[in-house]
Parts: structure tokens; C-alpha cells; sequence
């Protein structure tokens, strides 16, 4: 968790202190607090949240021992050295949608939900040949999200509570973009790297009111916003053994060189508690701002794949990637993560082909255990995918859509209460791709 200016203020997970919700005054708390809690596409606790590219998102993302398009840029940048023709472009736009629920979060029946929804253009990449290797550059969209929610609550169990409203609107969104280069060493092995300019802002605003039984009330204004720059350097290697077998390597990580945290709160009203300790309950609104320069450490991601080349007709693949350990002071520890994917192609004929997948998308966060106190949410996610290409002699066009699903644990009311939380995303994606 970021500590800002060395006060109460964390950025990692929560933006107030949290506490027991046995008072008015400890719900909006808990309820600001979670603001950061819930597992949307673009948050911290998940790596794989859209997949790249077109051929390799319908594979379920198990494309590191084959990498021969523009999405190798992104994968596995060795792969490029075998990729064919004089140069092959590739554009893709997905439409993704994700819902977290967290059940009774404010006791029985009030669930505490979230929705999000983006359209973007998530990658294009491009190959040319450069001597004897080949030269590409690539954009690409890994996570995205703009998030809204609108929702109140009345009457709220076991309080003087006749009113919470809460109004949340957030952006975070995070791009590479960069050159590729690889190399045929051999007809059974090649090298590459990809250098990643890497870009985030993560933006957001809520608004909560309360209302008492009394006539009293509290209002709360907060507004995070985080610009982050660095770069992320991919290395990869591929070995084809046999000539219907191929391994691939990569190894990446990102840098931050650059970080700027702002974060704002502006309260008021007659409940004590909530804003600052030196706000007087009734008197003007009170106005706070933190600045942070801390930069988020990322972990060390390897993957390893392999390929089977059963045909012409049909290719099944399959990935392990593992991302390491981290200890980050700031924004917060991580947990080393494992996960798997499976994925297989084939060709109806010439012109159409199909591609499935599975992949799971593991939390990087400890599993809430009963004696726990404000831990971090737990949810595994597991995902499956599903496309179909039609080609022409120059040209193909891809459509598709991934499903990801898990249910896990959370602790967003700051004590050691445990709530259910299920989350679940679809990504709809349409590609081109052109060859000459």
C-alpha cells in the first residue's frame, strides 16, 4: 500500500482506514474503502485480463511456441522469425465487459455490485523482413476498463441508516507500444527481443452520501489519479526439435522510470469520524490532497510453451507462465502466481478455420484464512475461448469472443467478516489481417 506523504493515506488498496461495520459511520468508511477491492478487468491481483491478438486470444492465449504473426510481438518476439510472406499487418478491436458481485456486503440482501464495459482497439503489429531477421513494431492494450456505478441503499440492518448513495466512475487503461527484432540462428532455432514502451492512467471519482434517521448526514468526495511510464523489455526464444514440434521461451518485466500519484478527499457534515481528524461536524467542507512519486514494482513473468503440429489441418499448443514474488512498500505485496493454458487450431478447409481454448488466470493474493483482518480479495479466475478465421489468398478475418468465471473471498469491511464474491468477464473481439 502507497503511503503518501506519510500519512493514513494507502493507494494499493484502500483510501481511508477501515474499520468495524457496527456504526453509521464504519459503513461509509467500509464502503469508500472498497472502492479498490473489487477484481476488475484492470486492477492489481490479475495478469492475464484480455488476451492479445487474434489467433492467439482464440487459442486461450497459448502462443508462446508458435509466435508467427504480429501477435508473436507480444507473446514470444523469436516466433517473428518465421513468419511468412514480405510483411503481415494485424489490427484487432474487442469490446470487454466484466461484473464483480459481492454478496451481502451490506448485510442480508444488500449486495455491493460492480459493472464496466470498453471498447478499444487492443493491437496492431506489423513484420517486415531486415537482413537476415525480421524487424516488427506492435501496439497492444493488455487492460482496460471504464467502470460506472450507481447505487443506493435504504434502510441499511442493524443501523439508524435511511440512506447510503454511492456514484463511482473510473479509467484505467495500460498500452505497449515498440519495436521487435528476431533472428533465425538455425532452421531449429531462433531469437528475438521486443523493447515495450509502457504507459498507464488510472483515474477515478466517487461520491457517497448518508443519510440519518436523525436528519443528519455525510458527504464524501474522493478522486484518485495515477500516470505511470517506463519501459518493458521482452526476450524470446524458440527451438523446433522436430518438424512437428516446436518450444518457445520468453522472459519480460516492466520498469517504471516515471510515477506521479495525486489523491484528493473533500467531507462534510454532522457525523464524526469520516473526514479529517481536524474537521469540526457542521462547519465548511474540509479539503485534503496527498502526493505520492512512488513507483509500482512488477514481477518477472517467464513462460515456456510448446507446439504440436499434428497436420496441416490441426496445431494444439499449451503455456505455463509463472510470475514472481514481489515486495512493493508502496503499492503492495504480491504473490508469486502459476498459470496454465491450453489451446488447439484447426482448418475446415482453405478458406475457414476454428480455435479454442482454456486458461486460468490466478489471483496474486494469499487465500483469506479466518483469522485474517482486512485482507486482500481472492478470486481464481478460469477462462475459455473461441474463434473462427475465414482467409483469402491475402487477407483473413477473425471473430471472437473469451469467457472468464471465479468465485473467491473477500474481507471489504476492514475486520474479519468473510464475503462471497463472484466476478465474471467476455471479451467480443474482431480482427483483420493482411499479407504481401
Amino acid at each position: 500500500m502507497s503511503k503518501l506523504n506519510n500519512s493514513s493515506l494507502t493507494i494499493g488498496k484502500y483510501s481511508c482506514v477501515r474499520r468495524d461495520i457496527t456504526s453509521i459511520t464504519a459503513i461509509i468508511l467500509a464502503t469508500c474503502c472498497s472502492l479498490f477491492a473489487a477484481p476488475a478487468c484492470s486492477d492489481e491481483y490479475h495478469y492475464n485480463n484480455i488476451l492479445i491478438g487474434d489467433r492467439a486470444a482464440g487459442m486461450g492465449g497459448a502462443y508462446t511456441a508458435i509466435s508467427d504473426d504480429p501477435s508473436g510481438l507480444f507473446y514470444n518476439p523469436a516466433g517473428i522469425a518465421y513468419a511468412q510472406g514480405n510483411s503481415i499487418s494485424v489490427s484487432a478491436n474487442a469490446f470487454h465487459q466484466t461484473k464483480t458481485v459481492y454478496k451481502n456486503a451490506l448485510g442480508s440482501g444488500n449486495d455491493y455490485e460492480r459493472n464496466s464495459s470498453a471498447l478499444l482497439p487492443n493491437f496492431f503489429g506489423i513484420i517486415q523482413p531486415l537482413g537476415k531477421g525480421k524487424v516488427g513494431f506492435s501496439y497492444a492494450v493488455p487492460d482496460s476498463v471504464i467502470e460506472d456505478q450507481n447505487q443506493t441503499f435504504y434502510n441499511l440492518p442493524g443501523t439508524t441508516t435511511t440512506r447510503f448513495a454511492i456514484n463511482f466512475n473510473k479509467s484505467d487503461s495500460t498500452y505497449y507500444f515498440g519495436p521487435s527484432y528476431a533472428l533465425e540462428l538455425t532452421p531449429e532455432f531462433s531469437v528475438g527481443a521486443t523493447l515495450y514502451g509502457h504507459y498507464r492512467r488510472n483515474e477515478w471519482i466517487s461520491n457517497q452520501l448518508i443519510n440519518k434517521s436523525a436528519g443528519t448526514y455525510q458527504w464524501l468526495n474522493q478522486f484518485y489519479k495515477n500516470t505511470e511510464s517506463g519501459i518493458k523489455p521482452i526476450l524470446g526464444l524458440m527451438w523446433n526439435p522436430t518438424t512437428k514440434l516446436t518450444t518457445g521461451l520468453s522472459l519480460s518485466k516492466v520498469n517504471i522510470i516515471q510515477s506521479d500519484t495525486a489523491y484528493q478527499t473533500i467531507c462534510a457534515g454532522d457525523i464524526p469520524g469520516i473526514c479529517d481528524p481536524a474537521y469540526v461536524p457542521g462547519t465548511a467542507p474540509v479539503r485534503v490532497v496527498n502526493l505520492s512519486k512512488a513507483k509500482r514494482v512488477y514481477p518477472l513473468t517467464s513462460t515456456m510453451g510448446i507446439a504440436y503440429f499434428h497436420s496441416k489441418s490441426l496445431i494444439i499448443s499449451g503455456d505455463i507462465s509463472y510470475n514472481g514474488k514481489v515486495k512493493d512498500d508502496n503499492f503492495g505485496n504480491k504473490e508469486p502466481t502459476l498459470n496454465v493454458a491450453l489451446g488447439t487450431e484447426y482448418y475446415l478447409d482453405e478458406k475457414w478455420a476454428i480455435k479454442g481454448g482454456f486458461f486460468t488466470d490466478r489471483a496474486n493474493t494469499p487465500k483469506i484464512k479466518s483469522s485474517d483482518t482486512n485482507a486482500y480479495d481472492h478470486v481464481d479466475l478460469y477462462g475459455a475461448s473461441l474463434s473462427t478465421s475465414y482467409f483469402t489468398r491475402q487477407s483473413s478475418i477473425t471473430l471472437g469472443v473469451t469467457y472468464r468465471y471465479g468465485v473467491g473471498q473477500a474481507q471489504i469491511l476492514g475486520n474479519q467478516t468473510i464475503q462471497d464474491v463472484k466476478s465474471q468477464a467476455s471479451t467480443y473481439f474482431l480482427s483483420a489481417s493482411y499479407f504481401y
